[in-house]
């Protein structure tokens, strides 16, 4: 499996519409075996969705999403789980170990609706 969070001064980004940096984390079962990271340069939201597909990535960890980059997202099979803020590497472990829905992680505001309403275009 693949995961992409987008970073921010080792924090999940804010915004996944503006961020210029994509961790990727690839995991067999429950443990990361490899993850490298990409400069997003495209601003245009189809060229950035583009380009994120292209990376082949499962799910999507993310702060703030515009609908319309979350909506070609999700067409192409993109598990987004949104309003999410904290350090990069404990985002990382509570999803391994899932415990993401912990409110600590929820960015401000957010009522944890967004775990549950991130399903993929199959489910």
């Amino acid at each position: 499996m693949r995961i992409a969070i987008p970073i921010w001064d080792n924090k999940v980004s804010p915004v996944m519409d503006t961020a210029s940096r994509l961790l990727i984390i690839e995991t067999d079962g429950h443990k990361e075996s490899a993850r490298f990271e990409i400069y997003l340069e495209e601003q245009d939201i189809s060229r950035r969705c583009h380009r994120i597909q292209g990376l082949e990535i499962d799910v999507l960890i993310c702060g703030a999403i515009c609908r319309s980059l979350a909506g070609m997202l999700l067409a192409s099979d993109i598990h987004i789980i949104s309003e999410i803020s904290g350090l990069v590497e404990d985002v990382l472990k509570a999803y391994l170990q899932g415990t993401l829905a912990d409110s600590k992680f929820f960015m401000p505001g957010a009522t944890g609706n967004e775990l549950r309403q991130t399903k993929t275009k199959g489910d």
